[in-house]
């Protein structure tokens, strides 16, 4: 009996040992008019000495409108974030460019970002919501 139970502890530990923290699902809008649609399923990192948390994996972005010449219909790269409520900084590669910025999680905030140039395009990201599907 006593080595029953000793397994199912053993396999009960296995399994929650094998478990990885739950991913959360980053959408948003990038372009002056949201022609871009963005997605990131993140994984929470380790909590740095502030006790911040921070998120990274991939990121895709789909241009959701007619593309111009030479413009690609879809871009990927990786992106991390550090929260601190509802504000982020992130770091994000997206292809072959990289960049830093900084906003609010909100469908209505906008951050602007310069990747790979000059110019300052407006960005907003927001988590999505369990059980919902749009953007």
């Amino acid at each position: 009996m006593t080595r029953l139970i000793r397994g199912c502890l053993a396999v009960l530990c296995l399994i929650g040992f094998g478990v990885e923290a739950s991913a959360r699902e980053l959408v948003g809008k990038f372009g002056y008019l949201g022609e871009w649609d963005v997605s990131a399923t993140l994984s929470e990192e380790r909590a740095g000495r502030s006790g911040t948390a921070a998120l990274s994996g991939p990121l895709l972005m789909k241009h959701n409108a007619v593309c111009g010449p030479g413009e690609t219909p879809e871009k990927s790269g990786q992106i991390r974030l550090t929260l601190r409520g509802e504000r982020y900084s992130a770091e994000m590669t997206l292809a072959g460019a990289s960049c830093r910025f900084s906003g609010t999680l909100s469908p209505e905030r906008h951050s602007f970002v310069a990747c790979g140039g000059d110019q300052q395009i407006p960005l907003r990201l927001w988590f999505r919501e369990a059980g919902s599907r749009a953007p």
